[in-house]
């Protein structure tokens, strides 16, 4: 009986080494309304063997005009910036798998020239 005990402590005792030594990461899903009913925006973040991919975008009604500023951070600490300017009806960067740490979304919906909403999300 206390053999069996010490089996079954010495397998739970690796069980726990080996999870605590794996790096995980979340993937992130935001998908929410501008204030006001302006339009939605949406930051999705997925991971695969260490690296992610990005899909970031604001949409609504033709009548106002959606932006995107994504900042792509990398390991080495570089930092890339991509921005879609004001378009009308929609705004989206996409980003394919790569080797990120984490994206940095600010979204933007102006109603003629004024910014009616706007939010900073990130995720990894």
């Amino acid at each position: 009986m206390k053999f069996s005990k010490c089996k079954k402590l010495l397998a739970v005792t690796s069980m726990v080494a080996l999870v605590g030594s794996v790096t995980a990461f979340a993937d992130t899903y935001i998908n929410e309304n501008f204030v006001d009913g302006y339009g939605k925006y949406m930051l999705d973040v997925n991971s695969s063997s260490g690296m992610r991919s990005c899909d970031a975008c604001a949409w609504g009604s033709k009548e106002y005009n959606y932006k995107v500023k994504l900042i792509t951070v990398y390991s080495d600490g570089q930092e890339v910036v991509r921005d879609t300017g004001f378009i009308a009806g929609s705004a989206r960067i996409t980003s394919s798998y790569e080797w990120a740490e984490d994206y940095q979304a600010y979204m933007a919906v102006r109603d003629g020239i004024y910014i009616t909403g706007d939010v900073w999300v990130s995720g990894s």
